[in-house]
């Protein structure tokens, strides 16, 4: 009887040990087949199959003691009792519990010839790796997918204990297939000479056609040097082809071939720029279309001459380093002003609203608006939920005038005012993240948008209504240009007059940052109407603390890469944000420093005003804080960080953005 025992034990044994042969032949044709597959199949058998005292143990049926992981940590120990299968032709060892390598095959040793260097491998596997999920992992320039198992074991003389088996197979060839799928996959771009109007205007009408067929060639030689394809849509715009990997050359470049463009000459006339947008991704040559033009959108709002690259939800920024092109804005500005006189017409109430910590271009857009609405007889509010120090003074002659009674109300009031017929026009700000309150704009069915600073990503996309020029000084000036070329006529109150100069003037650091002819223009069109310079001048006075505060600030500038100045202003003085702001004005006096950024803390809030001559473009500075504005002038807001941690963010910001422009 014991006899046929033992015969139908080494039967099953037999039969075992031919199936996991048959098994291990197998694995290795589904390797070859499919990665995926082989490693699935290979966690499943091979970790249990190595050991056949546990393999004898599982047809057999006594029973089995629970795991001790403390037994079989000695390599002596776990060789006396288990064998390794040296023919696998892929990298394959067993592992204590605690991680330690004890026994391994050829391939194994040949991939770490040392097996301590296995190490960093292991410590990933045994924090991503579950249930021998196989994972991806680099050593040296080869790849693999390697999955590490746990496994229950027992040993010769029934002992119970535990270890883990690591399996590797390289994948390396398929990760190359993989990158040469990627590299060639489709890129949409488009591209407009933004500024080509202004071109033809300056240049002598015989010499059109050869500066549009010198233009053309460029863009054909460019093409051919990128292997790419152009084809020309329209006088000033262009669609190209490209692959990934064609794209990832330029960039490595930062598409400085592009800019030979501006050097084309034809005789005296001013450069050509051009904006580029191109898409990335989304499965379809559509969705790469979509992509590219949300891409120019971009990069036209934030006053062109630069490459935007959309990838996904990622946008790639390239050279924004000249000014806002400056265009002739008075047709916009009526048909701007008609449909947003129409827009209030149909509405049952008006609510205007600027940005968080509101200055004085805030508060006087949002007043030229009101009076916009005053003049077709609509009611309009301002929600303001906190009255700044900045916009103090100019809040107190409004109530001391007795005409702006309950104008100005907070956000609770505006939500109890808001229905599905109100009109919310937000002002001074373009991002969802900086309206003065966010329910507000949740809650509004019709929303119009007017602003002047560079785009941001996270713009308001709900709008019906956009007038977003980057060209312009200000958003006081945008709603003075409205006012001014409306066909019905406007009365402006002597404060809503002071309000909208008083706007343009902060922006435009008293007529010297971003002044073109429109911001003259608008200027003389306010002084007609009652505006009065002293008046508004009076309303950027310091008192003699907030002047100690801004001085200190200037002397205690620490020097940053030897042209840029980083300091803090006190923050014990009323209106310590113009002070910061002003104080980063009078750094850019100091001889050699070609950007300045200043610091202030109020509550809990860091503030950041930033700087420059054109040089650094502050704006993408600013906005790796979360910030943004223009090229010269910018600015950001850290929640709940103290000014040194700040000023350690703005140094971080800083060198990112010099390592993308080295």
């Amino acid at each position: 009887m014991e006899e046929k025992k033992e015969e139908t034990k080494k039967g099953k044994e037999g039969r075992l040990l031919i199936g996991m042969a048959v098994a291990v032949l197998v694995v290795i044709l589904c390797l070859m087949l499919d990665v995926r597959i082989g490693v699935g199949a290979l966690v499943g058998i091979v970790a249990g199959s190595f050991l056949r005292p546990l393999l004898k143990d599982l047809f057999t049926d006594e029973p089995q003691e629970e795991p001790e992981e403390n037994r079989f940590l000695d390599t002596a120990v776990l060789r006396e009792n288990f064998s390794i299968p040296q023919n696998l032709p892929i990298p394959y060892a067993v592992l204590d519990i605690r991680g330690r390598v004890m026994m391994y095959n050829a391939p194994f040793a040949a991939v770490f010839p040392n097996s301590e260097d296995a190490k960093p491998v292991i410590e990933v596997l045994r924090k991503t790796s579950g249930a021998g999920e196989p994972q991806r992992v680099t050593v040296g320039d080869r790849s693999y997918k390697a999955a590490l198992n746990h496994c229950d074991v027992v040993d010769k003389s029934g002992a119970v204990g535990a270890v883990l088996t690591l399996i590797m197979v390289d994948i390396t060839k398929t990760c190359q297939l993989e990158k040469e799928l990627e590299e060639q996959e489709t890129v949409v771009g488009m591209i407009l000479l933004d500024n080509y109007d202004d071109v033809l205007d300056s240049i002598d009408e015989n010499r059109l056609p050869i500066l549009s067929a010198l233009i053309d060639r460029k863009f054909n030689q460019l093409a051919q040097a990128a292997d790419a394809v152009i084809k020309k849509l329209e006088k000033d715009r262009y669609i190209f082809l490209l692959s990934k990997g064609s794209l990832e050359r330029l960039k490595e470049k930062k598409f400085e071939p592009f800019n030979e463009i501006k050097e084309i000459s034809v005789g005296e006339h001013i450069p050509v720029t051009l904006s580029m947008g191109i898409g990335i991704g989304g499965g379809s040559l559509e969705d790469a279309m979509a992509n590219a033009k949300a891409a120019m959108d971009l990069a036209l709002g934030r006053g062109g001459d630069q490459v935007l690259i959309k990838d996904g939800e990622k946008y790639l920024f390239f050279g924004g380093k000249s000014g806002e092109i400056h265009r002739n804005a008075r047709i916009r500005a009526r048909v701007k002003a008609d449909a947003l006189m129409e827009l209030m017409g149909d509405a049952s109430d008006i609510l205007v609203m600027g940005h968080k910590n509101a200055d004085l271009d805030s508060l006087g857009a949002c007043i030229g608006i009101c009076a916009m609405a005053k003049s077709i007889g609509k009611k309009c509010n301002i929600v303001m939920d906190k009255v700044s120090v900045g916009v103090k003074r100019l809040c107190d002659k409004m109530d001391e005038s007795g005409k702006f009674g309950g104008v100005i109300v907070d956000g609770v009031d505006a939500m109890r005012m808001i229905n599905d017929k109100t009109l919310l026009v937000i002002v001074d700000t373009h991002r969802e993240s900086m309206v003065d309150s966010r329910q507000v704009l949740m809650a509004a069915k019709k929303i119009v948008v007017f602003d002047h600073h560079r785009k941001s990503t996270d713009f308001i996309e709900q709008a019906v209504l956009i007038y977003h020029e980057p060209y312009a000084s200000s958003t006081s000036e945008l709603i003075t240009e409205m006012i001014q070329h409306m066909d019905k006529k406007v009365k402006l109150h002597q404060i809503e007059a002071d309000a909208l100069l008083a706007g343009i003037t902060v922006d435009t650091k008293n007529f010297c940052v971003k002044t073109g002819a429109m911001t003259f223009e608008s200027a003389a069109f306010l002084r007609r109407n009652g505006a009065d310079s002293i008046r508004v001048r009076l309303l950027f006075q310091n008192d003699m603390d907030a002047y100690k505060a801004k001085a200190t600030a200037v002397r205690d500038a620490e020097l940053f890469r030897d042209h840029i100045a980083i300091s803090v202003c006190p923050s014990d003085v009323e209106n310590s944000t113009l002070t910061a702001a002003q104080a980063a004005d009078d750094l850019m006096n100091v001889t050699g420093i070609q950007a300045s950024f200043v610091c202030c803390k109020v509550e809990d809030t860091v503030y950041i005003s930033a700087r420059s001559f054109g040089e650094i473009n502050v704006q993408r500075v600013m906005e790796k804080l979360g910030g943004g504005g223009h090229l010269t002038v910018s600015g950001a807001q850290l929640q709940d960080c103290t000014v040194e941690e700040a000023k350690e963010k703005v140094r971080a910001a800083i060198e990112e953005y010099l390592e993308e422009e080295a």
